[in-house]
C-alpha cells in the first residue's frame, strides 16, 4: 500500500504540474528536439549550408533536422560536449539594396539560469565566407576573447559582420573571457537582445568588454522558457549622396514575439563601413560554455524570396551597353527600376544618354510595381549615342514664369518686366570634374538676389538655395565637389527682364572651360519696323520680277503711317514711260491677289511688310460718247443754234456728255485736245415714209463749240493737293473745229 500510495503521489503531483504549463508535445527522440518546431514549406536545406569551420580546440556542432526539413540545429542538447560553437550560411546573399523580411522561429532552451550561451542571428561578408567563426562561450561563436575551455584565448572573429545577438547568458563576471556584458544591465536568468560589430575593436585588445555593444535590449520574460519563439528581422534600405558618392544606409529591425518592444532598430549610414559590400550571406552562429544548450531555428520565410526584376541597358539597336541589375525583393513589396537607371553610361568609350524610352513585360508595361512570388519581371530602358559628348557636357535653358510656363525650353517670348528662370546642367563626360560654370546675364535682363540654386545628388537631386556672391560679382558658379564621370549636376536662377534699348531678342550662353552651351533665347516684341515698297514689270516672270525702279524701305516705330516717316510720292511712285496697273502685299508673287493699284498708307507692325507695284508701259485711256443726242426737232430747214440737252425732258438724255480720261499715274502731265473732224451727219431710218430719213443727211456749215467745259474727278479715293493745279485753256473756233485743252501737270486720277 505504501508503494502504491507513493505511486499514486507521483501521478497527483505530475498531472498537476502539466495543467499548471502550457501544453508542448515533446520529441524526445527526434533529433533532440524538446519541441516540434512550427509547420512550414521550407527546407532549411536548399536555403543553407553548415559552417567549414574546424577549430582544433573545439568542435562546430551545427546540423540539420531529419525530423523537421524546416529546421537547423545551431548547438547541441546537454548529452553533447561543451565548449562547442555552431554556424549555418545561406547559400545565396541578401541584397541590401532592397529591403527584406525574415520570418524564423527560435529555440533557447528551457532552464533559464542555466542555458548557455546563445546564438547570433550574422550579416557577414567574411573572406572566409562559410568558414567563417568565432570563440565559444561567451563569443557566441561570433566574436573573439572567450577560451576554448582549456584556457586557450580564442582571437578568431567573423568579419566586416553584424550580428543580432539572442544571448540567454549575462556575462559579466571578472574572468577575462566572461566581460562581454559588464558594462550593461545584468540579465542572468532572463536574456537580453542586441547588435554587436564583432570586427569593431577585436585586435586592440584582449579584453571580451571591449568587443562591446551597440545595442542592448533587456528582454521581459526569459528566453530559455522551453518554446519556440517568434523572431522577425527587417531590413529598409535608405540612399544618401555624400560628395556625389552614393551611400547605401538602411535600418535593420529586429524583435521577439511579434513585439517590436522586445527588440529594437539599429540605424546603419553605410553598408560599407560594415560589410565592405552591399551584398551580405546571412546565417546562425551559436555557442555554448560549460552548459550545453540545444539551440535551433525554424523557417518561416526567407529574406527576398519573391521573383526577382531584371533591369537591361541597351542602345538603339538592341545591343547590351552596360551589365544588366537584378533587384530582388518580397512579394508583395514595391519596386521601382528608374532608381536604377543611370542618366549616362560609358561603354567602349563612347557615352549613351537614355532616350526616355523603356520596354517592361510588367502587366501594365510600367518600369515600377510590386514583386510577385511566381513571377519575374523585365525592364529594358534604351540609350542613344551622343557624339561628340562636348555638345551634351553643358545645356542651358529658360522659363517665363510670369507667362506660367511650367516646362524649360531654349526660346520663349517675354516682356518687358517678365520674370523668367534660367536653368543650367552640367554632366561630367570629358573628365571634367572639378571647375565652374561661367554665365553672364545679358544687358536686358537683371539677375534676383538670392535666387541660386543647385540640385545635385547631395541634395538628392532637389534644389536647394547657394551663396550667391561669386555669381553676382563675376558670374561663376562652382562645382559643389568633384563630379563623377557620367554624374552632373543643375543650378537654377532667376533673372528680370529689363530692356534697356530695342533689341528684339535676350541671348544668353554659359562656359565650362572651354566648352560653351547651346544658346537659349527670349524673343521681345518689336519696338520697330519697315514697309518695303518694290516697282515691278507685270510683263516679268512673277517668280524673279524685273524691278524698274529701286525699292524703297521706309523704317520707323511700330504704330506709325508710312506717310508719317516719308511723304515722298512712293505709295506708288511716278515712273517714266510706265503706267501702274496693280498691287500685291504678298510675298509670294506667284501665288498673289493682285488689286487695283491705289495709294496706300500702311501702319508699320513689328512684322515686315512688302508692297510690290506692277507697272506696265505708259498708258492713258480715252472714252467718248459715240453720238451726241440734241433731242428731236421739226423739220423746217433754217439756220440756228441748238443746245444739247435742250429737249431733254423729250429725249431724257443724261447730261452732260463728255470725255472720260483715265491715267493710271504713269504720265507727269498729259494734254487733251478735242477736235471736230467732219460735219454731223444723221441716223438713217430705213423704215422711215420720208425718203430723206431713210438715208444719212450731213449738216452743211454745222460746227460744235463747246461752252464752259468744266473738268470733273471722279476717283475720289484720294485727294493731292496737286489735284487743284488742273487747268483748261479754250480757244476760239478756227476754220471748222473748235477745241479745248485740259492740262494735268502731274498725274494720278480719272477725268471727265
Amino acid at each position: 500500500m505504501k508503494s502504491f500510495s507513493k505511486l499514486l503521489m507521483i501521478l497527483i503531483i505530475s498531472v498537476l504540474s502539466l495543467s499548471l504549463s502550457p501544453i508542448q508535445k515533446t520529441y524526445g527522440a527526434a533529433d533532440g528536439f524538446p519541441v516540434a518546431p512550427p509547420a512550414s514549406t521550407l527546407n532549411a536545406s536548399d536555403y543553407f549550408t553548415k559552417s567549414q569551420a574546424d577549430p582544433k580546440n573545439f568542435p562546430n556542432v551545427s546540423a540539420f533536422s531529419k525530423a523537421y526539413p524546416q529546421a537547423l540545429i545551431v548547438t547541441g542538447s546537454r548529452e553533447t560536449k561543451s565548449w562547442q560553437i555552431g554556424g549555418m550560411w545561406s547559400k545565396s546573399k541578401i541584397d541590401l539594396n532592397s529591403a527584406f523580411t525574415y520570418d524564423t522561429y527560435h529555440y533557447f532552451g528551457s532552464h533559464p539560469g542555466v542555458d548557455a550561451d546563445g546564438m547570433a542571428f550574422v550579416l557577414q561578408n567574411d573572406p572566409l565566407t562559410i568558414g567563417a567563426y568565432g570563440s565559444p562561450g561567451g563569443g557566441l561563436g561570433a566574436y573573439p576573447w572567450s577560451t576554448d575551455g582549456k584556457n586557450n584565448m580564442i582571437k578568431q572573429y567573423i568579419r566586416n559582420a553584424l550580428a543580432v545577438e539572442m544571448d540567454n547568458w549575462w556575462n559579466g563576471s571578472g574572468v577575462a573571457d566572461d566581460r562581454f556584458d559588464v558594462n550593461y544591465p545584468n540579465t542572468f536568468g532572463v536574456g537580453h537582445l542586441g547588435v554587436v560589430r564583432p570586427g569593431e575593436t577585436p585586435l586592440t585588445t584582449k579584453k571580451s568588454e571591449d568587443v562591446g555593444h551597440l545595442q542592448y535590449i533587456q528582454l521581459n520574460k526569459p528566453l530559455s522558457d522551453g518554446k519556440f519563439r517568434h523572431f522577425v528581422v527587417k531590413w529598409t534600405p535608405s540612399v544618401t549622396y555624400q560628395n556625389g558618392v552614393r551611400i547605401l544606409g538602411g535600418d535593420l529591425q529586429y524583435y521577439l514575439d511579434d513585439d517590436p518592444t522586445q527588440g529594437s532598430t539599429f540605424h546603419i549610414k553605410n553598408v560599407l563601413d560594415y560589410f565592405k559590400s552591399d551584398k551580405v550571406s546571412y546565417g546562425y552562429t551559436g555557442a555554448s560554455g560549460a552548459n550545453p544548450t540545444f539551440q535551433a531555428v525554424a523557417l518561416i520565410k526567407t529574406p527576398q524570396n519573391a521573383k526577382p526584376v531584371t533591369v537591361k541597358f541597351t542602345d538603339s539597336a538592341g545591343q547590351q551597353i552596360a551589365d544588366p541589375v537584378t533587384i530582388p525583393g518580397d512579394p508583395g513589396n514595391s519596386w521601382d527600376a528608374s532608381s536604377r537607371r543611370p542618366e549616362w553610361i560609358q561603354y567602349q568609350n563612347n557615352w549613351y544618354q537614355y532616350a526616355s524610352k523603356y520596354t517592361a513585360d510588367t502587366p501594365d508595361g510600367k518600369d515600377s510595381g510590386q514583386f510577385s512570388a511566381t513571377t519575374s519581371y523585365t525592364v529594358t530602358y534604351q540609350y542613344q549615342l551622343r557624339q561628340p559628348p562636348e555638345d551634351f557636357v553643358l545645356q542651358k535653358a529658360v522659363r517665363n514664369d510670369t507667362a506660367g510656363e511650367t516646362e524649360f525650353k531654349t526660346e520663349t517670348n517675354g516682356q518687358n518686366g517678365d520674370g523668367v528662370t534660367y536653368q543650367l546642367q552640367y554632366t561630367n563626360l570629358t573628365g571634367m570634374g572639378t571647375g565652374s560654370i561661367k554665365d553672364q546675364l545679358d544687358p536686358n535682363t537683371t539677375y534676383t538676389d538670392g535666387s541660386l540654386q543647385i540640385a545635385d545628388a547631395n541634395t538628392n537631386n532637389e534644389f536647394v538655395t547657394i551663396d550667391d556672391t561669386s555669381f553676382k560679382t563675376n558670374g561663376t558658379i562652382a562645382f559643389p565637389y568633384t563630379i563623377p564621370n557620367g554624374q552632373g549636376f543643375r543650378v537654377r536662377f532667376k533673372a528680370k527682364i529689363d530692356r534697356k534699348d530695342t533689341a528684339e531678342t535676350i541671348l544668353n550662353k554659359a562656359s565650362v572651360g572651354t566648352l560653351f552651351s547651346n544658346q537659349t533665347t527670349i524673343h521681345l516684341p518689336a519696338t520697330t519696323g519697315k514697309v518695303i515698297f518694290r516697282y515691278v514689270d507685270r510683263a516679268s516672270d512673277m517668280a524673279k520680277p524685273t524691278e524698274i525702279a529701286p525699292e524703297v524701305t521706309v523704317s520707323g516705330d511700330v504704330g506709325k503711317h508710312v506717310s508719317e516717316i516719308n511723304a515722298d510720292p512712293i505709295r506708288p511712285k511716278a515712273i517714266d514711260g510706265y503706267t501702274v496697273v496693280d498691287q500685291a502685299t504678298s510675298s509670294d508673287l506667284t501665288n498673289a491677289t493682285f488689286d487695283q493699284a491705289s495709294v496706300v498708307d500702311p501702319v508699320i507692325s513689328k512684322d515686315d511688310l512688302v508692297v510690290t507695284y506692277r507697272y506696265e508701259k505708259q498708258m492713258l485711256k480715252l472714252t467718248v460718247d459715240p453720238t451726241l443726242d440734241f433731242g428731236q426737232f421739226d423739220n423746217k430747214s433754217v439756220d440756228r443754234t441748238y443746245y444739247i440737252g435742250e429737249n431733254q425732258s423729250t429725249t431724257k438724255q443724261p447730261l452732260p456728255f463728255g470725255v472720260t480720261v483715265e491715267d493710271y499715274y504713269g504720265t507727269k502731265g498729259w494734254q487733251l485736245s478735242v477736235q471736230q473732224d467732219g460735219q454731223f451727219k444723221s441716223t438713217p431710218k430705213p423704215n422711215s415714209q420720208d425718203p430723206n430719213l431713210q438715208v444719212a443727211q450731213t449738216l452743211t456749215d454745222a460746227t460744235l463749240h463747246l461752252m464752259n467745259p468744266k473738268l470733273k474727278r471722279t476717283d475720289a479715293t484720294s485727294n493731292p493737293t496737286w489735284a487743284q493745279e488742273d487747268t483748261m485753256d479754250y480757244q476760239a473756233p478756227v476754220g471748222v473745229f473748235k477745241r479745248y485743252n485740259a492740262h494735268h501737270p502731274d498725274a494720278s486720277s480719272k477725268y471727265f
